[in-house]
């Protein structure tokens, strides 16, 4: 994931309780992610949110390193290929160039 600051991937979403002993997930780096001190945790879901609201959220959040890797490649295989504005833009929206 070339110039990109993120927390490395991968990621995991992690079923845990809050302090007030609601569910919650966490997204945090996965077991032999590669550590970075101080960026381990990437987010939480609101635990206000049904579970299973949160769970996909938490699911899809862990999948972005990925995500962003397979997508990255594909754009750059078929780099000048009509048809790949609208993944151009989401790459460009996960580095916050939009």
């Amino acid at each position: 994931m070339s110039n990109t600051s993120w927390t490395p991937g991968a990621w995991a979403a992690i079923k845990s309780k809050s302090v007030l002993g609601n569910i919650v997930f966490y997204i945090a780096q996965e077991q032999g992610a590669p550590y970075t001190p101080n960026y381990s945790d990437v987010a939480q879901t609101h635990e206000g949110d049904p579970e299973e609201v949160q769970e996909a959220n938490a699911n899809l959040i862990a999948a972005a390193p990925e995500l962003y890797e397979a997508l990255a490649d594909l754009v750059s295989a078929f780099d000048g290929e009509p048809g790949f504005g609208p993944a151009k833009k989401a790459l460009a929206k996960a580095r916050g160039e939009l």
